[in-house]
């Protein structure tokens, strides 16, 4: 049993669990205990507070020349610069929202690897959540890309990162790997990783899920090209996050409907977001 850290009193503590109603709940007569926090999180009451808000008072479609849309509008464009500040981006159009990261990093690729070449490959590692691996070894396959596997250090459950680079070479497109592993929770060296894939001219691709609750992100310092995250991590509603180079996002086309504008970050994003979980995801921003 871990007990709290002298630093926090029990007032503070109080205060903090006052903030989660979920923590009220009982199960047979007992008070509930969550254990399942690295699945997703609860959240506070001011995220749940910014979810109804929206729903309540300004529910609509955006684009629309009247109130309520541009309140959406306005609400979207908090969020882009909640999240780019979270990761430590500098433009918010930089930032791209889905269902989840799976969802993102699935469309993501496809974009991507429209790009590769038959005797190109791509790096990924078997230390890494499924959701950065299947996602770019369903696009290699679909491109005729060789897919390479960075293996694990049994000793300590660690990437082996000498191993990583050993796989990759000049015809190497992308290496993508976890900030923090999902199932041993050991962080990997993403910054000596992206600066090595850089010399070959590879994109990197970081998956941050697992981090994003623990420590701050600062993708300049990574020098990644692309960073996911998902906020129901870290006490926000059921969205994912993906930030990527401006140049990057731009350059590339990802699949959308003819009449969804062309502009980033809008072309990422086809089809109607959920405004109010974007309203939640700045929420629980703000929270931390």
């Amino acid at each position: 049993m871990t007990t709290p850290h002298p630093s926090l009193s029990k007032a503070l503590i109080d205060h903090c669990r006052s903030q989660f109603p979920a923590l009220a709940r009982r199960q047979n007569g007992h008070e509930a205990i969550y254990l399942d926090g690295p699945a997703g999180t609860q959240v506070p009451q001011s995220v749940i507070d910014a979810i109804s808000h929206y729903y309540s008072t300004c529910n609509a479609n955006h684009g629309g020349l009247f109130a309520t849309s541009r309140e959406s509008d306005a609400l979207v464009a908090e969020a882009h610069q909640a999240l780019v500040d979270f990761v430590g981006g500098n433009d918010p159009d930089e930032i791209i929202f889905g269902a989840n990261m799976t969802t993102i990093t699935f469309a993501f690729s496809r974009a991507l690897s429209q790009q590769w070449q038959s005797g190109d490959n791509i790096v990924v590692t078997q230390l890494d959540h499924d959701a950065n691996v299947s996602t770019w070894a369903l696009a290699a396959r679909d491109r005729g890309v060789e897919v390479r596997f960075a293996q694990i250090n049994p000793a300590d459950c660690t990437l082996d990162v000498a191993d990583l680079k050993s796989k990759i070479d000049q015809r190497t497109q992308l290496v993508a790997v976890g900030l923090a592993s999902n199932a041993s929770g050991s962080i990997n060296p993403v910054a000596e990783i992206c600066q090595y894939a850089r010399q070959y001219d590879a994109l990197s691709f970081i998956d941050a899920v697992h981090y994003a609750p623990h420590r701050l992100i600062d993708v300049q310092e990574i020098g990644c090209d692309t960073l996911a995250c998902s906020t129901y991590k870290f006490f926000g509603p059921h969205i994912g996050v993906l930030w990527g180079k401006k140049s990057l996002l731009t350059e590339l086309q990802p699949y959308k409907v003819e009449p969804a504008a062309d502009n980033t970050p809008d072309k990422w994003m086809t089809g109607t977001q959920n405004f109010a979980c974007l309203c939640g995801a700045r929420s629980a921003v703000d929270y931390i």
